[in-house]
């Protein structure tokens, strides 16, 4: 059973990582030695794939053998329609993608033996589906490393983006159980974000009834989308959704790429956009410059044969580059607060946010994260991971809380009942004594002690046994079977138990009230 698994997929990058039975979570790093692998894929023109980082340095050169942001198109075909596709970003991949046949293809050259022979065109075709599961083989072989029980497969829990459809989850679930992984569960990527900070258990522990807002922000390489949720008693209760929005590291690369562009032509006179092979060149560079400015003051961007034999070399600061992404960062912040104001507008109760959870590799620009500090300067900033291993850390940690993961339902989530609005009780008609019985979020059924003062309106029995409740905009009365009930010092000791029935499809609140 142990250790078990925590996969994050997405369009740029791959992690896992695992949970020994002591319960800490670890990311494992691949081959080349880093936490994160790339997701890419290489056709080397026969029978043999590679993935990860070497696929990503070939793909410069070779980009009609390569696929990369594959996960995109991970969806179920009625739904990648003309309106979806024009939606995606279909640019980014590198190899020629068939709308009609939803498939990637690859092409490689084989050169002619004598010159007067044509060179030969070959090609491979892989789905989504297909590219998902190469990927996901790569991340088995370094689980292997942690579990050696060849008679069951690992168990694995995995993320999936918010706002994919129902069916991506069972399309993702199939390609883990291909590649060899014993799927548990999936969850969305906001959750498992949630999960990796603990967020609300030490509440639990403490059995404090307090509930968290927590807002997740994304920025990965193609999207960003953003969550907000209500933690209280354990739970995670998604009070809104907002995304995909097509702000992501490719904005934030494609500022320092104009960038190099316009300082290579301004030296040398020659432009690079009018060579595929210079611009690549420049976007690899570029992006490994975002990566080392995350970390370290400055780094030194070299190119070797930029364009016509000529190499480029120039020394970029964080802070040049910060100015380059600030247009970007700005984007990303005026966006994220128009969601917050509309979730605010849906959800009165959520007048602040108590903890900021981040996610996706952009997220660990130093610049982006101080300006979303800045715009909500009372929340608590989650960013001791990096922010590219939280989802599979959560994931991870999720894995643990499945008492027999071989039997768990693939559900995002298990059916619960909680209580919709605050529920409030008083004696008689004096309101202003009203206590709080269950606030909004909380589990049913539940049962609760309450004192109350009585409203002094007589001493009629009926008065005296007559109770009132209130849940939103509906008001219940409520009387006890017992009609002398017991006072003590002007004071009610009263027992609500709160159940809930279910008559056609609508949940009815049940309330009965005893005395201690």
């Amino acid at each position: 059973m142990w250790p078990r698994f925590g996969i994050k997929v997405g369009n740029s990058t791959l992690c896992i990582a695992y949970v020994k039975a002591d319960g800490k979570a670890e990311v494992i790093a691949n081959k080349q030695g880093d936490r994160v692998s790339q997701a890419c894929l290489l056709w080397n023109g026969d029978t043999e794939t590679e993935c990860g980082l070497t696929a990503k340095q070939k793909m410069a050169t070779r980009p009609k053998q390569a696929v990369a942001h594959s996960f995109q198109l991970l969806q179920p075909e009625e739904e990648l329609n003309e309106d979806k596709f024009n939606k995606l970003a279909l640019k980014e991949v590198p190899c020629e993608y068939d709308k009609e046949a939803f498939v990637f293809r690859m092409e490689h050259t084989v050169p002619a033996d004598r010159d007067d022979q044509d060179d030969t065109i070959v090609t491979k075709e892989m789905s989504a589906f297909e590219v998902t599961v190469e990927l996901l083989r790569a991340e088995l072989e370094l689980a292997r490393q942690y579990y050696t029980d060849t008679q069951h497969e690992p168990i694995a829990v995995l993320s999936i983006p918010s706002y994919y459809p129902a069916k991506s989850i069972k399309m993702l679930s199939d390609a883990a159980k291909s590649a060899g992984f014993h799927v548990a569960q999936i969850i969305a990527e906001p959750t498992a974000a949630v999960l990796c900070y603990k967020i609300g258990e030490e509440q639990q522990e403490k059995q404090e009834e307090a509930r968290r807002h927590v807002l997740t922000i994304k920025c990965g390489g193609l999207y960003s989308d953003f969550a907000l949720y209500a933690v209280q008693n354990g739970f995670f209760i998604e009070l809104a959704t907002f995304g995909p929005f097509p702000i992501g590291g490719r904005q934030f690369t494609d500022a320092l790429v104009q960038f190099i562009c316009e300082e290579f032509k301004r030296k040398y006179k020659l432009d690079p956009h009018e060579s595929r092979r210079s611009l690549a060149k420049i976007r690899t560079a570029a992006a490994n410059c975002k990566h080392i400015l995350t970390t370290l003051p400055s780094t030194q961007l070299y190119i070797d044969s930029l364009m016509d034999g000529v190499d480029y070399n120039a020394q970029m600061s964080r802070a040049r580059f910060e100015s380059l992404i600030q247009p970007v960062i700005n984007g990303l912040i005026q966006q994220l607060s128009e969601c917050v104001e509309r979730a605010q507008q849906a959800h009165p109760e959520l007048k602040r946010i108590d903890d900021i959870v981040l996610l996706g590799a952009t997220m660990q620009i130093p610049k982006l994260q101080a300006a979303v500090a800045a715009r909500f300067p009372d929340a608590k900033l989650h960013n001791s991971h990096s922010t590219d291993e939280v989802v599979a850390i959560g994931c991870a940690r999720q894995a643990v809380f499945l008492l027999d993961p071989r039997q768990a339902q693939l559900e995002k989530d298990d059916d619960c009942v909680l209580v919709e609005d605050d529920l409030y009780i008083w004696h008689g008609n004096d309101e202003t004594n009203a206590k709080l019985v269950l606030s909004k979020g909380s589990i049913l059924p539940a049962k609760i002690k309450v004192t109350l003062p009585q409203s002094g309106e007589g001493d009629a029995i009926d008065a005296l046994a007559s109770f009132k409740l209130r849940t939103g905009q509906s008001e219940i009365l409520a009387h006890l079977p017992d009609t002398t009930p017991t006072i003590d010092d002007g004071l009610f000791q009263l027992e609500v138990e709160v159940d809930w029935d279910d008559k056609d499809g609508n949940v009815v609140p049940l309330v009965r009230l005893r005395c201690m």
